[in-house]
């Protein structure tokens, strides 16, 4: 017969398959006889390695009558399908998962009736399903599909993943039809597994593979058996249980001793992450390609969930986190004094702040500063691992040089000032950083529960005024407790009134600062909030800002900005026709405020304002707050049309794994990278990196802060896209503002 004459008659991608029939009725070698075009494109994408996860391939084409696994993995399903159609003469449909790339196919091999001595032979049909669903509609096919999605649909409805998963594993075992079926996860950064839910058949004598006490090693050895596109394993008779022994010897032994006679295992896959592995074990070897599609479909549902699930118990972690030393964060910090509050026990908070710190990141670099503060946190650690088990002590890092210690268990105030002492007395010694000898002090106030305070804000506010006080002091003596008579930092107080008298008076006001392409076209502009005292003398945006934040007014101040800018925007835009961009800062306060999303949804109605032509600007920090509330307020801004800039992007302390979760628009990078830019070939490229990365997020990216051409020109050499400073426009008054967007649509209008 002519094979290739004949496989060049099917339409879908086709290979005809010879199938070696042993004597004893298994089957040797399998090699794909002849292909027609489709498949031969198949072939050779994998040769050419063009998702860059396929094994070796042995040819640079494909060669007629060669080994399959010269061009695929090998794989149990493939050569099961093939024999039992070539050689029992069964018609087989099904589908096949490649998890690594999360593509399905949908398999369909035919039985010809040509034998050439031991020699059978089949076709085999492979062709790519677009949508996943798809598979779960040939329930005429796949008997279990319908039941599989049952199952696995309570995951979507669970928060407790142990929960969910031990009821769905239960039905999946007894779809099986096996004795015994298990999920197995992994944290291969941290070289952990754990069994996340297993079901026996009553009255199992199947030994537990947590009863093997190296079953983490067991486990690990599965990962060299997959292969890099996660093939499954299937063992379903004494043959593949001779094999298993002859690769892997010890699982072999672990297979005997726990009596295991059948085994399917899949390995759970994100992308190209393993997660875990699921299989079911003395199962009915007479159903295996329908008890291997089970488990197949039942991966794509459960590697999903995993997957969901460590992505937000990472974040979790993260924003508990300080990522540079590894202890809690601010908001873990806030959460265990809540805590002990809740709990009504007696507890001392202690903000500790590092004295001079500025001096060695101007000295010897930010990274040199990086180094002091884990240094620091490494002997604070260690002076907390010595305490006695009486006393609990809870270190942070709740900001660059500024750490808050939580202590409980303590009888008097003088124990509590020892225990202080001794993370005082731990930067006696001096830091080895860069070959240089670094001696760092830090000041110490601290506040009691009940005494100074019944609220997380008043504990901290207060141990921070206590802080101040004794750094201000500037004496040997660096540990205060808080008292009342301490005084209030005036100016501050000052500002507060300040910002009250111009909230109450409506006298909040804004400016407007232009940004603009390479090309010196106008984008839009940043509204900028300004105020001024009741003698008409302008307050400093450093100074009032802060104190806006510190003392929760910070949302008025953004809220009247809001109101007037907008306002005036839209009147000009509509009386221009000019397609301008307004960016509005918000605060993390202000937009993690329950009622933010209604706030500007009321802004848009009111000043008739498009929202495609509103931008909201964020910082970093926004993240590290409450990560699920910000990235829910920032995809309801998304779906109005608003856009979202990033502020002051590489000042902050939160991972890309967080901005990677953001669909923002525009990135913002802070003028203190711009200032150095031409400082050093370094510092050029360290810009450079931000803008790349922006760009390979898929967003715009502006320099703030721009105040010289030889900064423009670095900048367009680099591929920025768009330029903030005062090089190209200062901060201006709305009237300003209207005219320069007038003499521009003149200037358009001529041209």
């Amino acid at each position: 017969m002519d094979f290739q004459q004949f496989v060049d008659t099917f339409y879908s991608p086709t290979c005809i398959v010879s199938v070696e029939k042993k004597d004893d009725g298994g089957y040797g070698e399998i090699r794909i006889v002849s292909v027609n075009k489709k498949y031969n494109e198949m072939i050779d994408a994998r040769i050419r390695n063009e998702s860059g996860c396929y094994g070796p391939v042995k040819h640079s084409s494909f060669i007629p009558d060669t080994l399959y696994s010269d061009y695929f993995p090998l794989s149990r399903g493939f050569e099961d399908a093939c024999f039992r159609s070539a050689v029992l003469k069964e018609e087989i449909q099904t589908y096949v998962h490649l998890s690594v790339m999360d593509l399905w196919f949908d398999v369909h091999v035919l039985p010809l009736d040509i034998e050439n001595g031991n020699i059978f032979y089949c076709t085999y049909t492979s062709t790519l399903i677009k949508r996943a669903e798809s598979v779960l509609s040939r329930n005429s096919n796949i008997q279990a599909s319908g039941d599989v999605l049952a199952a696995c649909i309570k995951l979507h409805k669970a928060d407790n993943l142990r929960d969910a998963m031990e009821s769905v594993i239960s039905e999946i075992r007894q779809i099986c039809k096996a004795e015994g079926c298990t999920v197995l996860r992994i944290n291969e950064a941290e070289e952990k597994y754990s069994i996340v839910a297993t079901d026996f058949a009553p009255g199992s004598k199947l030994r537990r593979v947590t009863s093997f006490p190296d079953y983490y090693q067991i486990a690990s050895s599965w990962k060299g058996m997959i292969g890099e596109e996660g093939d499954c394993i299937i063992i379903q008779n004494q043959s593949d249980m001779e094999y298993i022994r002859q690769v892997n010897n010890p699982w072999y032994q672990t297979l005997v001793e726990a009596g295991v006679k059948s085994l399917v295992l899949f390995p759970l896959i994100q992308g190209t992450d393993l997660l875990g592995f699921i299989w079911a074990t003395n199962f009915d070897t007479e159903n295996t390609l329908r008890i291997k599609e089970t488990l197949e479909l039942t991966t794509f549902f459960i590697s999903s969930h995993i997957a969901r699930y460590n992505v937000i118990e990472n974040l979790e972690r993260m924003s508990y986190t300080d990522m540079m030393t590894g202890l809690p964060n601010n908001m873990a910090c806030r959460d265990n004094i809540s805590r002990l509050i809740r709990n009504q026990r007696k507890f001392a908070v202690v903000s500790i702040d590092l004295n001079h710190f500025k001096s060695i990141n101007h000295t010897l670099g930010v990274e040199a500063g990086n180094q002091a503060i884990t240094g620091i946190a490494d002997r604070w650690k260690t002076v907390r691992e010595k305490q006695s088990s009486d006393v609990s002590e809870f270190v942070a890092r709740v900001s660059g040089d500024e750490f808050m210690l939580v202590i409980c268990g303590y009888q008097t105030t003088e124990e509590l000032t020892k225990i202080i002492t001794k993370y005082s007395d731990a930067l006696s010694e001096p830091f080895i950083i860069e070959g240089c000898e670094i001696y760092i002090s830090a000041s110490f106030g601290f506040t009691e529960y009940p005494a100074h305070g019944g609220t997380v804000d008043m504990l901290v506010s207060r141990a921070n005024t206590a802080m101040s006080e004794i750094k201000k002091a500037a004496s040997s003596d660096n540990i205060l407790r808080y008292s009342p008579e301490i005084s209030q930092n005036e100016r501050i107080l000052e500002i507060e009134n300040k910002i009250r008298t111009a909230l109450e008076n409506d006298s909040v006001f804004f400016c407007l600062q232009p940004q603009y392409n390479m090309e010196h076209k106008l984008r839009g502009f940043e509204a900028l909030a300004r105020m001024k005292d009741s003698d008409g003398n302008l307050i400093r945006p450093d100074e009032f800002i802060p104190v806006a934040e510190k003392v929760g007014l910070i949302d008025k101040v953004d809220g009247m900005v809001f109101r007037k800018a907008t306002a005036f925007f839209s009147d000009l835009v509509k009386d221009t026709g000019k397609k301008l961009t307004l960016s509005l800062n918000a605060s993390v306060r202000h937009i993690m405020k329950s009622g933010f999303i209604d706030e500007i949804n009321e802004l848009i109605e009111k000043s008739g304002l498009s929202p495609e032509q509103l931008e909201i600007e964020i910082t970093e920090s926004i993240l590290m707050d409450s990560v699920n509330k910000a990235i829910q307020c920032i995809n309801d801004l998304k779906s109005m049309g608003i856009k979202l800039a990033i502020d002051d992007f590489g000042t902050g302390y939160s991972s890309l794994s967080y901005l990677n979760k953001i669909p923002a628009d525009l990135l913002k990078i802070d003028k203190s990278f711009i200032d150095r830019i031409n400082a050093s070939e370094s510092s050029r490229q360290y810009v450079a990196a931000m803008i790349s990365m922006g760009h390979i997020m898929g967003l715009d990216v502006i320099s703030e802060g721009v105040e010289e051409e030889e900064q423009v020109e670095a900048l367009r050499s680099i591929g920025c896209d768009l330029i903030q400073g005062f090089c190209w426009g200062k901060p201006l008054p709305p009237e300003d503002a209207e005219k320069l967007v007038r003499e521009e649509t003149t200037n358009d209008a001529k041209l």
